[in-house]
């Protein structure tokens, strides 16, 4: 089935334990991306070994102060339980979106979560409790973000292919689309600013994303211009569109 596509950010909350085997464990061969992905538990296992605290603390994007509890989070993430990703993301954008309460096997949006341990993670993915950033530089990987780019090329170009893409990523995620492969896709851009053109709060943007992922569950086919007609993202947002991009005004 060919669906279109909406690309999202991970959240930094998750839905703590799991209820299916270890992480380590599914990386066995049968996805296109486990060898990348054994690359990234492999050298993240190793920080919490080789990294200071202050390397940990960036790596995981906490305060220093939180580097031995997420150390201790790294060594064991091989052995670490799963769950499905749209039960483990947990964030504001997840939780509007209704994401946890949908099927995977049969909603026809086709969600994809940039992950910097997983990549690009499917909302039935396996994915252990974890913190890392993807705009961090892991030994001896480097940036992560480059790190997943030169490695998601052909998951994208085969994803996105013939389908709309909403690009809900913020810079640091979307950093992880090679251009060669953005440029001659069906994107639906969407940009939330304040009347004056500056980027809106965001904590409203992630609310309002959360809204229009719940509206395209509903609806597939939405277009930019149907959204803005027929889509309540929340009091303070006004909406304007062309057939490409949607354009999210916070009035508030």
């Amino acid at each position: 089935m060919t669906r279109p596509v909406v690309l999202l950010p991970p959240s930094k909350g998750k839905a703590a334990g799991g209820s299916d085997r270890a992480y380590g464990d599914h990386l066995d061969g049968g996805h296109p991306l486990d060898e990348p992905r054994r690359e990234v538990l492999k050298a993240a296992v190793a920080a919490a070994d080789d990294a200071d605290d202050r390397t940990v603390a960036r790596l995981t994007g906490v305060k220093a102060e939180r580097a031995a509890e997420q150390r201790a989070m790294l060594a064991q993430l091989a052995t670490a339980p799963t769950l499905p990703a749209h039960q483990r993301y947990t964030g504001v954008v997840h939780d509007h979106a209704g994401l946890a309460d949908v099927d995977p096997t049969t909603v026809g949006l086709d969600v994809r979560i940039v992950s910097a341990l997983l990549g690009l993670a499917a909302l039935e993915d396996p994915v252990p409790d974890y913190r890392l950033e993807v705009a961090a530089s892991l030994p001896p990987l480097g940036g992560l973000g480059r790190f997943w780019r030169e490695r998601l090329e052909s998951e994208l170009h085969e994803l996105t292919a013939e389908v709309p893409v909403w690009d809900l990523l913020p810079g640091e995620h979307a950093v992880v689309w090679p251009a060669a492969v953005r440029g001659d896709r069906q994107m639906r851009h969407v940009r939330f600013v304040r009347p004056d053109g500056r980027t809106a709060p965001a904590a409203r943007v992630k609310i309002a994303k959360g809204r229009l992922v719940a509206a395209l569950l509903a609806d597939p086919d939405l277009t930019p211009t149907a959204v803005a007609d027929h889509v309540d993202l929340g009091p303070t947002w006004t909406l304007t569109a062309t057939p490409t991009e949607l354009l999210a005004t916070d009035v508030a």
